[in-house]
């Protein structure tokens, strides 16, 4: 098997996914490839996974690239982790909703803020998806790069390439579905969160970061536990409660996928914590440590387990395997196109369901949302349709109909002068010829 990881300068992303392939699934076999534009983080992503196979004796071949092209022939698997020079470009955005009095709107996924990133994470993740069209067609593309949903809505739409989307925010620990263990068991987020985790069945579903929690259970016994989630989060004494409250009112259902990252899809409330710098891990320092202990884990200098950086919930590699060797896999999230598992919106938008690969298959689990959630899901869905389609067609007629129709955005002019702004910051990156 040929996995291909693009942005392997992503210090969260990458080592998990090469602690999976090499620890976890010890692909003997296995061709890595680490692409990125900055040299000296694939090198030492390289050499990371390099110590890693060594210390295990694992057999597989691990290299590094700055040239994308040259690595996807033959390649099975693309994992594309990617955020195009994400600190500079969300600093851009922030400043012009800064003058247009929409600071509100710096997110990441929803929002302005939002779709401005969607059309620079678009504009890649189809390029990509081209090059793999010529250099590796029978290749599929697993995205865990943000706005997720639109990012996988415009590679299946746009693309022959097959494309999932991974994201575990939904569970809310890296162990599995830490944040409605909690609410059960009655005990704080952290190790004992982690260990509840393991004794709770729970399905959630919607869309990527706007997912909703639809049915817990005891692992074991099978008992109900819904009861008690709804009673923690009415008695919940802090913000997150308050806002879980209003929305549980107002949708019928608990949010999974965490106030902050559902408020992005969602006009600006009190409750909710909306970025005043770049929404990625860590802050300049702690990017530096992180690098600092990976260069030094890849000259053998410090235990490869022990760089104390930032691990990632997705696990994309998971699928890969499962598919390469027609393993059967449940996975508790994948962002896959509807085909019936969720009968409230359209065939064919990405939804976030329980999923299942067997025999080489991926399938869907079904799901229903209550009415509440399935309404506003719709209307989210719909946005994110007209981002993804007006980033493919160069529209930005599209665009502003996204905006006209988005519900986190209630300011529309203001919204549409600065999304005019916002284009034009970028246009290196993604040029629109339409007016």
């Amino acid at each position: 098997m040929k996995l291909v990881i693009i942005g392997a300068g992503s210090y969260v992303f990458t080592p998990t996914a090469l602690r999976d392939a090499v620890e976890k699934h010890r692909l003997d076999d296995a061709e890595i490839v680490l692409v990125d534009l900055d040299a000296a983080a694939a090198e030492t992503m390289c050499g990371y996974g390099r110590r890693m196979a060594s210390d295990l004796g694992v057999g597989c071949r691990i290299t590094s690239t700055t040239d994308r092209r040259a690595a996807l022939p033959g390649a099975d698997f693309v994992i594309l982790c990617a955020s195009p020079q994400g600190v500079r470009r969300w600093t851009m955005d922030y400043e012009i909703l800064l003058r247009h009095g929409l600071a509100d709107q710096a997110r990441e996924c929803g929002g302005l803020g939002g779709l401005a990133n969607a059309v620079r994470s678009i504009t890649l993740a189809l390029d990509i998806a081209h090059d793999m069209e010529a250099l590796c067609p029978r290749a599929m593309l697993l995205d865990v790069t943000n706005p997720m949903p639109r990012v996988v809505t415009a590679l299946r739409r746009f693309s022959v390439i097959p494309a999932y989307g991974f994201c575990n925010a939904a569970q809310g620990g890296k162990t599995g579905y830490e944040r409605v263990a909690a609410w059960t068991r009655g005990v704080p987020p952290g190790p004992q969160a982690a260990d509840a985790a393991r004794t709770v069945s729970v399905v959630t579903a919607g869309l990527n970061h706007f997912a909703w929690v639809l049915a817990v259970r005891d692992r074991e016994s099978g008992v109900d536990l819904m009861p008690r989630v709804l009673d923690a989060v009415a008695r919940g004494t802090d913000r997150t409660d308050e806002v879980l409250r209003r929305w549980l009112d107002r949708y019928g259902v608990v949010a999974a996928a965490g106030v902050d990252h559902t408020g992005e899809f969602l006009p600006p409330q009190p409750g909710v914590h909306y970025h005043t710098s770049p929404p990625y891990h860590g802050t300049g320092p702690q990017r530096e440590a992180y690098w600092r202990a990976l260069r030094e884990a890849a000259a053998g200098a410090r235990p490869w387990r022990e760089t104390g950086t930032i691990v990632s919930w997705e696990h994309p590699v998971d699928l890969a395997v499962a598919l390469a060797h027609s393993r059967p896999l449940e996975m508790p999230v994948l962002n896959l196109p509807n085909d019936g598992c969720m009968p409230q919106l359209p065939a064919g938008r990405i939804v976030e369901v329980p999923a299942t690969a067997v025999s080489g298959v991926v399938k869907g689990v079904s799901v229903t949302l209550p009415p509440g959630a399935a309404a506003i899901c719709r209307i989210v869905s719909d946005v994110h349709e007209l981002v993804a389609e007006g980033t493919a067609r160069r529209s930005r007629r599209l665009l502003r109909h996204a905006v006209e129709i988005d519900p986190a955005v209630p300011d529309k002019p203001a919204a549409l002068a600065a999304l005019t702004e916002m284009l034009a910051a970028h246009e290196d990156i993604c040029a629109f010829a339409e007016p």
